[in-house]
C-alpha cells in the first residue's frame, strides 16, 4: 500500500474510493476493505482508501474528539496489513476542509485526483459540510458525475454477547469499560497502546512505568493479562499491565508493565503494550513466569 500524504500532484484515471477514519480498522472496516477489494477486482480498477487527519472533531469540536484506538501510523500498518488498499490518500482536515461542498469534495477531489468509478462505504455515511452527502445525495449525484455508490450495512458481531454493530464508538465503549475480550473480538486483534518509559522500577519482577497518549482509548484502572515489546523488538513478552488511575498534569495515563523477562530497557524507550483480558495475577507471580491467568 502507498501512502499519499500530499495528494496535489497524485492523480488516477480512475479507481474504486472508500471514505472514512478507519479508526482501528475493525471488523466491520474489514468488510468494507473487502467488498472495496471485490469491487476493484471487477472493474480492474486501483483501490483508494481517503482518510483524515487530525479527526475532524478535532477541528469543529475539539471537546468533543473521541479517544482514538489507533495513531495514524498505526491506522496506516493495520490498512496495509488488510492487503486490499493499493493507496491510502491522508487529507488534513482544516476549517476549509470542514466548510467544502460534498459537491465540491466529490467532483475536485475524488473525481479530479482519483478518477473515482465506484464509492465504497457503509450504509450510514456522510460527507461535506454539515454532512449532506448521505448516500442518497451521493447515489444521485454519481449519476451526474458517472460512478456508482456501494452501501455496505454495518455489520453484527455475534461474538459479543446479544450482538452489537462493529463500529469505533462502540469499540471505544467496550474498552473504556474493560471488557478487552469483547473489544478484542470486535477490534479482530487486541487492543495495542504505544507508550514511553517514564520509569523503571526494583520489584518481585521487572517493572516499567509507561506513559501513553493522552489522546488514545484506554482501559480503565485495574489489572490485565497482555503483551508487551520494544520498539523494533521481538517477540511479544507476557506481561501483566496495571493501569493507573490518570494524573492531571501528566499529559497521559501510567500503564505498569510488570514482566518476567523483557530486553534491555531504558528511560525514553518506545514500547506497544497488548491488552488481552482482566487477571487476578500478583506481581510476586509474574516473577516467577505465571503470567497467563486472565479472569
Amino acid at each position: 500500500m502507498l501512502v499519499i500524504s500530499d495528494p496535489r500532484e497524485f492523480r488516477l484515471s480512475g479507481s474504486v474510493v472508500s471514505i472514512g477514519m478507519f479508526d482501528g480498522v475493525h471488523h466491520g472496516h474489514r468488510h468494507v476493505l473487502q467488498k472495496l477489494r471485490e469491487r476493484g477486482a471487477v472493474s480492474s480498477l486501483p483501490t483508494v482508501v481517503v482518510t483524515f487527519d487530525p479527526h475532524p472533531l478535532a477541528t469543529l469540536r475539539p471537546a468533543a474528539c473521541p479517544a482514538f484506538l489507533s495513531t495514524l501510523e498505526g491506522r496506516m500498518s493495520l490498512l496495509a496489513s488488510t492487503g486490499r488498499v493499493d493507496y491510502c490518500v491522508v487529507l488534513r482536515f482544516d476549517r476549509a476542509r470542514s466548510e467544502e461542498s460534498a459537491d465540491d469534495f466529490v467532483e475536485q477531489t475524488l473525481g479530479g485526483r482519483l478518477g473515482m468509478r465506484s464509492l465504497v462505504v457503509g450504509e450510514n455515511f456522510a460527507c461535506g459540510s454539515g454532512r449532506r452527502g448521505d448516500i442518497e445525495y451521493l447515489s444521485a449525484l454519481g449519476g451526474r458525475l458517472g460512478f456508482e455508490v456501494v452501501p455496505v450495512p454495518l455489520q453484527l458481531d455475534s461474538r459479543i454477547a446479544g450482538g452489537a454493530h462493529c463500529s469505533s464508538s462502540e469499540t471505544r465503549r467496550l474498552i473504556q469499560r474493560g471488557d478487552m475480550v469483547a473489544a478484542n473480538a470486535m477490534l479482530a486483534r487486541p487492543h495495542e497502546l504505544p507508550g514511553t518509559v517514564h520509569g523503571l522500577l526494583a520489584a518481585p519482577c521487572h517493572a516499567i512505568d509507561l506513559t501513553v497518549p493522552g489522546d488514545m482509548c484506554s482501559p480503565p484502572a485495574g489489572n490485565y493479562a497482555g503483551t508487551v515489546k520494544k520498539q523494533g523488538a521481538s517477540p511479544w513478552t507476557s506481561a501483566v499491565l496495571q493501569v493507573r488511575e490518570q494524573q492531571p498534569g501528566r499529559g497521559g495515563r501510567t500503564v505498569r508493565v510488570l514482566a518476567a523477562r523483557t530486553t534491555k530497557i531504558v528511560i525514553g524507550d518506545a514500547m506497544t503494550v497488548r491488552f488481552l483480558d482482566r487477571t487476578n495475577v500478583t506481581a510476586s507471580r509474574v516473577a516467577v513466569g505465571t503470567t497467563a491467568d486472565p479472569k
